[in-house]
């Protein structure tokens, strides 16, 4: 079974930022004055990372100076990675503590960060902020809190070697890669600042669903042959079906590429549908630009994911082998 996605999402067209190279090489310069990047094994893992890469295909427009911040999110996150799945990822109590670190650098700008992931975040969200507005800052703090739980469930189930349960998995499946953070840093990179009225009806919300469904889910799908042991990834919706479903690893492929297709196929529906609903809402005309203009880039933002996977080396690897 070839773990790859379907035609479909395999042949769009797919932009990248003229300023990739200069994010990656401001990023991994960021990294190390943090001491994030301090010796060869995190030098290694952020060469096949490759964040400026990452940040240039999701977020192909932003400007120069945001792309670097950009890049220092997908940098930042990398880095966490590394520590929920490698340093902390069977300490559940160090693990915690330095999630929490992370979210007090965030949430009281008075108190000094302590370590240097809480210290990055810290210093991507103070740039960023400066000419949002202040609920801008609160959805994304509160989008980075919501990444808590899942690192802390997945670490306990290392340990006990087990499997989350469906409804555990359903509610939180979504948020465990950390992409619900990206989705605020595009409102941020697209200047929108949607109201409470638009941000939470229903049409935007599933816009956003779907989005966050294909970002998780390209990622699911095209690391799991990556991995010798996938069942240790236990937030991977094909680990998932094969515990639960009793699907094959081949079946598992394939039932998470049609679902792809029908995200995929969902969202433009609703793209194309998205300025009728919005008359609902009595918007200006201003306001309907926005919304249209920030659900061009969430297209945007996942089709560039899936340009990420298919450029990086990292993902042409086959380690897992059916027993």
């Amino acid at each position: 079974m070839s773990y790859s996605l379907p035609p479909s999402l395999r042949d769009l067209s797919i932009d990248l930022s003229p300023y990739t190279e200069e994010a990656e090489k401001h990023t991994r310069q960021w990294l190390k004055n943090l001491g994030l990047e301090d010796n060869s094994h995190a030098a290694h893992q952020r060469d096949i990372y490759m964040p400026g890469l990452y940040a240039g295909y999701m977020w192909p427009y932003a400007t120069r100076d945001d792309l670097n911040i950009l890049s220092d999110l997908t940098g930042w996150f990398s880095c966490q990675d590394d520590v929920a799945d490698e340093e902390l990822g069977r300490d559940p109590v160090a693990l915690e503590k330095a999630i929490r670190n992370v979210q007090s650098a965030i949430t009281d700008t008075r108190r000094k960060p302590c370590g240097a992931l809480a210290m990055g975040l810290a210093d991507i969200v103070r740039r960023a902020s400066v000419d949002c507005p202040e609920q801008w800052t609160q959805r994304t703090v509160e989008q980075c809190s919501s990444y808590l739980y899942p690192c802390l469930r997945a670490a306990i189930h290392h340990i006990e070697g087990t499997q989350p349960a469906s409804q555990d998995f359903e509610a939180i499946w979504r948020n465990a890669g950390g992409f619900q953070v990206c989705v605020e840093f595009t409102y941020w990179v697209t200047q929108v600042h949607l109201s409470s009225t638009i941000y939470y009806c229903s049409v935007w919300q599933e816009l956003r669903r779907l989005t966050l469904n294909i970002l998780k889910a390209v990622n699911d799908l095209l690391s799991f042959s990556m991995m010798e042991n996938p069942d240790e990834d236990v937030y991977n919706l094909l680990t998932h079906l094969r515990h639960h479903q009793a699907y094959s690893a081949d079946q598992a492929a394939a039932e998470v590429g049609c679902r792809l297709e029908e995200w995929a196929d969902r969202f433009l529906k609703i793209q194309t549908e998205l300025p009728r609903e919005l008359e609902r809402f009595n918007c200006d005309d201003g306001v309907r630009e926005q919304v249209v203009r920030c659900a061009e880039a969430l297209k945007i933002q996942w089709h560039g994911n899936i340009g990420w996977h298919l450029a990086v080396p990292r993902y042409k690897e086959v380690r897992f082998q059916q027993s």
